[in-house]
């Protein structure tokens, strides 16, 4: 192991435990608030500047003077938390869903969290049932995936509503930490070609797991 593990786990732990902090006010803020949440619900497919609605709720949890693509992931996933996390809604709207826990996402390592809980992870885990007998399988979100990885800015916040949306409809949930995580570093090169790598990683990995896994039953 290099010297720069030891530095880079706790680096990345930290930004993950801010990254959960920052869900968690998220999601208790819309549980007590009605309101709120149709607010920060309306910074989904929306710029920070356009999400105004959502400034009240929003601003305030992110750092001084942020990056652009850090300031607009916290935009992006406090709306999409708002939307389809079924802690973030009263109880009467509660869903089951195949998300994660905070109990389970504590369990877990840093490096679980980021190479198996990102986007690419769940997306394998929506096509799985529909993919069978193969070596090197392959569904249908896979496409979508690398093309999401290729999106600027612009194109990754447009796009990921959709590929959301089709997530929850399978009762699905991303690590909404690990998905700020990756975000948050779009606007540069190499921290966005390392999470697309995770994502297709973990796609590709849990997708054959799975598959290999069900025929052997």
């Amino acid at each position: 192991m290099s010297s720069s593990e030891p530095a880079r786990g706790r680096a990345e732990r930290d930004r993950l435990a801010q990254a959960d902090r920052f869900v968690a006010r998220i999601v208790a803020v819309c549980r007590r608030d009605t309101g709120a949440g149709q607010a920060i619900r309306s910074a989904v497919g929306r710029t920070p500047a356009e999400a105004v609605r959502a400034h009240r709720y929003v601003a305030r949890h992110i750092r001084e003077m942020p990056a652009q693509a850090e300031e607009w992931a916290h935009y992006s996933v406090a709306g999409l938390v708002a939307l389809y996390d079924p802690r973030a809604k009263p109880a009467k709207d509660h869903l089951v869903t195949d998300g994660q826990s905070v109990e389970e996402a504590a369990a877990l390592t840093w490096g679980e969290r980021l190479y198996g809980r990102n986007l690419g992870g769940v997306l394998a885990a929506l096509d799985a049932p529909g993919v069978r007998g193969e070596d090197d399988p392959e569904g249908p979100s896979a496409r979508r995936l690398q093309s999401l990885a290729r999106e600027d800015l612009t194109g990754l916040h447009t796009t990921l509503p959709g590929l959301l949306r089709r997530v929850a409809s399978g009762r699905l949930l991303p690590d909404w930490a690990v998905l700020l995580h990756d975000l948050s570093g779009w606007d540069r090169d190499q921290a966005r070609d390392a999470a697309a790598l995770r994502w297709s990683t973990a796609y590709y990995t849990h997708l054959a797991r799975t598959v290999r896994t069900g025929s052997e039953k």
